[in-house]
């Protein structure tokens, strides 16, 4: 069952299999779990420092710019610690988002889909996007956030 208060599926998130009564989160006082988007692209870039290619894959994200504010409200998508008083992020589940992609969840233009596809790519084995369609129709400005995400995933600045 789906749970749209922390996007869990199956108990995968939580090791409960719940409905959204059973969230951790639910009752609060907005009913779900409140993540800040600007604290969550803080903690990507810290967590993905020191490896190229999630750290390419962050940057796309950020640099894009809608991604980070959508996972921050889809936290079964992110990598939680629920060992404190409160919920904390520390990464994305790219095996979540590929899955995610491929049931074509995901709310957003073909453009948009097809950045984090690419970012899922450069950041995990199991997201295997083709890259001649993922650039076909990305317009100037995010085919520019692909190419450099792609030089830094190499460990290389890139040249214009």
């Amino acid at each position: 069952m789906f749970c749209e208060y922390c996007g869990d599926v199956d108990g995968e998130e939580t090791g409960v299999d719940h409905d959204e009564r059973d969230c951790p989160w639910y009752g609060t006082e907005d009913g779900a779990v409140t993540i800040d988007a600007d604290q969550l692209a803080d903690t990507l870039r810290a967590t993905a420092d020191g490896v190229p290619a999630l750290r390419a894959a962050i940057g796309l994200l950020i640099g894009h710019g809608p991604w980070v504010k959508r996972l921050a409200e889809r936290p079964g998508l992110l990598l939680i610690d629920y060992s404190g008083p409160t919920p904390e992020p520390y990464g994305v589940d790219w095996v979540k988002v590929v899955e995610a992609l491929d049931a074509k969840e995901l709310p957003a233009s073909g453009g948009e889909l097809r950045i984090l596809g690419l970012a899922a790519s450069l950041a995990h084995p199991a997201a295997r996007v083709p890259l001649g369609d993922a650039v076909s129709g990305l317009d100037a400005a995010n085919l520019d956030l692909v190419l450099t995400a792609i030089a830094e995933a190499n460990g290389r600045p890139r040249v214009r």
